[in-house]
């Protein structure tokens, strides 16, 4: 039942991606496809691809019987982590939140050497910031106050 439930969220999702598709503007009105075009078709074959994969998915959920949902304690962590880490984003800038996430991570994953974690997610996240702010000039978020003023010397 899960899978299926999965499926139509997913299918919503797209739909809803599909809607705000339109609201791409056209720079050029020569061009019959526009800016929009190709994530519309994109869009119309995952949608395509999850409807015949809903009815497997239906098929395949009318023939077993109904499995309680067996939920461990790393994946409920992992989501948990994921969400703190999108909050945060905001608040303590993409570096500061990227290393509390790493960090949190392998503390989910079972390492107990925490002067190896702290490391390895220190040089990741400030990895990740200098790749993705400076060379590849994606802006991130740098935070509130004291911490944005930091996080100009970086990136």
């Amino acid at each position: 039942m899960g899978e299926v439930l999965f499926h139509v969220v997913l299918i919503l999702v797209m739909g809803l991606f599909f809607k705000e598709s339109f609201a791409i503007s056209t720079g050029r009105s020569a061009d019959p496809i526009g800016p929009a075009g190709f994530p519309q078709v994109i869009i119309v074959i995952i949608l395509l691809l999850l409807i015949v994969s809903l009815f497997k998915a239906i098929k395949k959920s009318s023939k077993e019987k109904a499995e309680p949902l067996n939920i461990n304690l790393a994946y409920a962590g992992l989501l948990v982590g994921v969400i703190v880490f999108i909050v945060l984003n905001d608040f303590i800038s993409f570096t500061l939140a990227t290393i509390l996430f790493c960090f949190f991570l392998f503390f989910l994953l079972g390492q107990k050497n925490y002067v190896k974690m702290a490391i390895t997610s220190i040089v990741v996240a400030i990895t990740f910031t200098l790749v993705f702010g400076n060379l590849l000039t994606v802006p991130l978020p740098r935070g509130i106050g004291l911490i944005k003023e930091l996080s100009y010397f970086l990136y």
